[in-house]
């Protein structure tokens, strides 16, 4: 099949990217350089830094013949993407408006889409696409989106109600979460707020509409996340931080790879999750967003505590506490982290629990665990916090004492994350269930004695 009908160039090569990640939204930087394009990525990476240039004629040869060999909805999906360069795509007819997307926002709205989908419920989580996620965003430039008009225009106050949406979702989602939340929150980003930006928009409402909906989507991945589909969250945060970087709104970008790092720790990939706290330090460093900051400079300090770098922590700690005598300088967006003493406390504690030292991870998850009566999942976690702190000292009973108010506390919230933390404390305690008090704590919380710690 002749697919070609002009020079290929960077950003052609990037569109037949898209067209692949559209199809295959798993497939990294990596996949497509060394299996479809047979280059190395850093070529791959030196083509995006030169988007208009005309690839030299050896490469053109290999690029159309990466195309012809290419599985044909990923044809399909370039010719749609990329009409001039696609043998038989004619251009459109006058008065019929077409559709166009910079690369990185079309692949981005194509896999929103895909997620919709019934099927996108078993989509794995990919440790091995963390840097190219971060990677992605380093190297895109801020496009320019041209979008269809179909009679209905986007204005101002569509924007408002979004954000009125998403701040009413968060605010339920925080309290206790469940399915029922969580599906009503992927019903209106699907159904509501992803459509929004194949209108015509505002122009002075599009960054502000983009920056909302990249919000909703962080919002929605935290739902999955939390609730144990972990592939979703992921898929989620990285479609909002494309979204984000569509608009150049940098500050938020850094606030999303925040997002994404907490998951990574959470699955166990510090070592990932401290290259993409790094990149949102940076980031958030560079947007000049002091709330995003401490988050990031804390992620970084726990990210080493896991990984056992005792220096390296305790340096990102007093950094965070630097960082953290700045958020009054600057008043913060709607998304950004509403930071006070308990949140600090929360992460500098796990942080410390990490490095072995119970008296600094008592003190701060004592505070944790005193100033969030109203918040169910932040008092289970430091409740596993404090009793994981009380078994390393041999205090079993105190330790079995905060397991059993976990229980108490997951009857009222859904959430697999909150179980999660039971069990972390279950396996803490397993080595001592020949005692009173942790048998009797694995009788009472149901736990499989068997299945603890696998």
């Amino acid at each position: 099949m002749n697919v070609q009908s002009k020079a290929w160039t960077s950003e052609a090569v990037q569109v037949l990217q898209d067209a692949y990640r559209a199809v295959d939204p798993a497939m990294t930087d990596e996949t497509f350089a060394q299996d479809v394009l047979r280059v190395a990525p850093r070529t791959l990476y030196n083509w995006r830094k030169r988007p208009q240039a005309t690839l030299r004629q050896d490469m053109q040869g290999v690029l159309s013949r990466a195309l012809a060999d290419a599985p044909q909805a990923v044809i399909e999906r370039f010719r749609e993407m990329r009409p001039a360069l696609a043998a038989g795509s004619a251009a459109p007819e006058a008065g019929h408006s077409l559709t166009v997307y910079p690369s990185g926002l079309d692949v981005a709205v194509t896999i929103l889409q895909n997620l919709a989908e019934p099927s996108a419920d078993s989509v794995v989580y990919r440790p091995e696409g963390l840097a190219a996620t971060v990677l992605d965003w380093l190297t895109s430039a801020v496009g320019q989106a041209v979008v269809s008009a179909d009679g209905s225009r986007v204005t101002s106050a569509n924007v408002q109600q979004v954000r009125t949406m998403i701040t009413a979702i968060d605010t339920i989602e925080r309290r206790a979460g469940g399915a029922e939340c969580r599906a009503t929150a992927r019903r209106y980003l699907h159904d509501v707020a992803l459509p929004m930006l194949q209108k015509e928009i505002e122009a002075q409402s599009r960054s502000e509409l983009f920056s909302a909906v990249a919000e909703l989507c962080e919002v929605v991945g935290w739902m999955y996340y939390d609730a144990g589909h972990h592939g979703m969250g992921q898929a989620y945060f990285t479609q909002a931080l494309r979204l984000a970087r569509e608009v150049g709104d940098v500050a938020l970008s850094a606030y999303l790879m925040t997002s994404i790092t907490h998951q990574a720790l959470h699955v166990g990939q510090a070592a990932s999750a401290l290259r993409v706290a790094k990149a949102a330090q940076n980031v958030a460093e560079s947007a000049g967003s002091p709330q995003v900051l401490v988050e990031a400079d804390l992620l970084v300090a726990r990210s080493h505590a896991a990984l056992g770098a005792v220096g390296d922590a305790t340096s990102a700690l007093h950094r965070a506490e630097r960082s953290y005598e700045q958020i009054d300088a600057v008043a913060p967006r709607a998304w950004e982290p509403q930071w006070d003493e308990i949140m600090f406390a929360s992460h500098a504690g796990t942080c410390w629990n990490d490095l072995g030292n119970t008296t600094e991870a008592r003190r701060h998850l004592t505070q944790v665990w005193e100033g969030s009566r109203d918040r169910p999942r932040r008092r289970i976690y430091s409740a596993a916090e404090l009793g994981i702190a009380a078994a390393r000292e041999g205090e079993l009973e105190l330790a079995c004492h905060y397991g059993a108010e976990i229980v108490a506390l997951t009857g009222h919230v859904d959430s697999i994350r909150a179980h999660r933390h039971l069990e972390r404390l279950a396996v803490k305690l397993k080595p001592f269930i020949t005692t009173n008090a942790v048998r009797d704590f694995y009788d009472q919380s149901g736990l499989n004695l068997e299945g603890a710690g696998k």
